[in-house]
């Protein structure tokens, strides 16, 4: 894994910091790296099922497939 800078909004880290106090995600980094997981996998979906006029559900099958494998 590599090490980014990001800088965000106060209001952003107040979010994550509930987030993680809440035990939804372990640490802030892990929090980040969900929400850019999804939304990766959301807009690659997009724009696959309009290139390809495919059921968006296919395209799903085949990202987490790919993910799986960068695990």
């Amino acid at each position: 894994m590599r090490l980014i800078s990001v800088n965000l909004p106060e209001s952003y880290l107040k979010v994550l910091e509930i987030l993680v106090a809440e035990g939804k995600f372990p640490n802030r980094s892990e929090a980040i790296r969900v929400g850019i997981r999804d939304l990766i996998k959301t807009e690659y979906l997009i724009e696959e099922s309009v290139k390809r006029n495919l059921n968006p559900s296919i395209i799903q099958t085949d990202i987490e497939n790919q993910i799986q494998e960068l695990i």
